[in-house]
């Protein structure tokens, strides 16, 4: 099959991009039903839930450098370029907007669409560059971050960047270190593919099954299903937790206050005690939404060590060198 006569999409690298799509799906999935407290369990604190992120992640990214090499095999066509970077970028505004207004606790300042709208343009020149130095410069981005961090990075116009002690807390961080040389590994890839015409292999397979047809339907249209997918899971599940569970993020985050007292006390009922107190307090200082959201101010925090102390002293007697430390009701 001539190159000219390619189709413009590969069908498998869509089926893997709707497989894709079904993990992400179901992280989303587990992640909203830990955060509204449905289960208690922390996928963003699990390293098995953390690798499972971060292979999905990268599943995405590698494909956005494949599919650049792809879009440009037969030339760059600077038109349908910048169209599909818009929409990237204006799908990216969207989700930060979006989230500051709604979890302002962990906004997605930079998250994989913000990722792949700069790795789209950071990649290009290496379209033009041999594959060997592609990967070895993929190879170093990703190799980076475990030896270089600097307080510079901690400015918030730096936080994209990925290269600082402790990054700012965010529900989806896909920052240019490490994650630009994922792109790059893929822009190399598909680079090496292409000279070696497995492109035009693979352009004969066709799904041949409705499994395969759907996820290669949700494949081709990705962004989109990005997009939607999240405020549906979230608002059935935030439903179902109002109907079923109504109090389930406040009760959760009073277990997970007993726990961690548990730990550092092992006096179960004492601590049960302490817990039942401090958010009774809380509940008549109305900072109860506050603590959940984690947006308490210093000066709530004070009144709420305050409250602490009191509790300890009435329901712990025995001494210790500091209060139970309350737990995020986020999890993290």
């Amino acid at each position: 099959m001539n190159e000219a006569v390619l189709p413009r999409r590969i069908a498998l690298l869509d089926v893997w991009r709707g497989v894709a799509l079904v993990a992400m799906m179901t992280y989303h999935g587990a992640w909203d039903v830990a955060y509204l407290r449905l289960l208690r369990f922390d996928p963003g604190g699990s390293p098995p839930w953390r690798i499972y992120a971060h292979v999905i992640a990268g599943s995405f990214l590698f494909l956005a450098g494949v599919s650049l090499v792809l879009a440009t095999r037969n030339g760059f066509r600077l038109a349908p370029y910048l169209r599909r970077l818009a929409v990237i970028v204006v799908a990216a505004a969207l989700v930060s907007v979006a989230t500051f207004f709604v979890m302002p606790e962990g906004w997605v300042y930079f998250g994989i669409l913000h990722q792949i709208a700069l790795a789209s343009v950071l990649a290009l020149p290496f379209l033009r560059l041999p594959p060997v130095i592609t990967a070895v410069v993929a190879a170093l981005v990703i190799a980076l971050p475990n030896f270089v961090r600097a307080d510079v990075f901690s400015a918030p116009w730096f936080w994209w960047v990925g290269l600082a002690p402790i990054a700012k807390t965010s529900f989806d961080y896909v920052p240019v270190f490490p994650w630009t040389g994922v792109v790059l590994a893929g822009v190399a890839a598909a680079k090496f593919g292409v000279a070696a015409g497995l492109d035009s292999r693979l352009a004969r397979w066709q799904p041949a099954n409705p499994l395969s047809r759907l996820l290669a339907f949700g494949g081709r249209h990705s962004l989109a299903v990005y997009l939607i997918h999240q405020p549906i899971i979230y608002g059935a599940l935030f439903l179902a937790a109002q109907i079923l569970v109504p109090n389930a993020a406040i009760d959760g985050a009073r277990a997970d206050c007993a726990d961690r007292c548990i730990e550092q006390r092992g006096d179960a009922v004492g601590c049960h005690a302490y817990c039942r107190c401090v958010f009774e307090d809380i509940a008549e200082a109305g900072l109860t939404q506050s603590l959940l959201k984690g947006s308490m101010t210093e000066a709530d925090n004070q009144r709420l060590r305050g409250m602490a102390m009191t509790c300890t002293a009435i329901t712990l007697p025995n001494p210790a060198p500091s209060e139970p430390e309350l737990a995020p009701a986020d999890g993290g």
